[in-house]
């Protein structure tokens, strides 16, 4: 099983590539004289680490993890939950029609408007969050 430091050392690898893609290129000429722009050098290490971290990769993307669709949320009190029988209703506030979140190991990464799949439930999906921002959620 993967632990809390496995994920957190690999979040901190996907963040190092992305400012190394992100990173300006080196200026270069072409043999006619062009400027070209090139990309800066592998970090070193990068061919090595890298078939690790591919496997580690797929490790961890082969976690599953509990998504939840939640409709609405209310508080009540203890009292009023001990009374809920068969047929009871608990209105919420929040209009049928709404936005429904989009949960991830109890973190919210984003919204979608609930559509029927065949016999099912299903969630269109209106905004999802930043890659590291569903990164972080699957962390935990």
């Amino acid at each position: 099983m993967t632990d809390q430091s496995d994920i957190d050392a690999l979040l901190a690898e996907a963040e190092s590539f992305s400012s190394f893609a992100s990173s300006p290129a080196e200026p270069s000429s072409s043999p006619d004289g062009a400027a070209v722009s090139r990309p800066s050098p592998v970090p070193s290490g990068y061919a090595r680490s890298a078939v690790a971290s591919n496997a580690q990769v797929k490790r961890i993307l082969s976690i599953k993890v509990p998504v939840i669709v939640q409709l609405a949320e209310r508080t009540m009190k203890t009292q009023e939950v001990m009374e809920f029988n068969v047929g009871s209703i608990i209105e919420f506030d929040k209009r049928f029609d709404a936005e429904l979140d989009l949960i991830v190991t109890n973190r919210r990464i984003g919204n979608g408007h609930a559509v029927k799949v065949g016999e099912n439930f299903g969630l269109r999906i209106s905004r999802i969050g930043h890659i590291k921002e569903t990164i972080k959620a699957l962390a935990g």
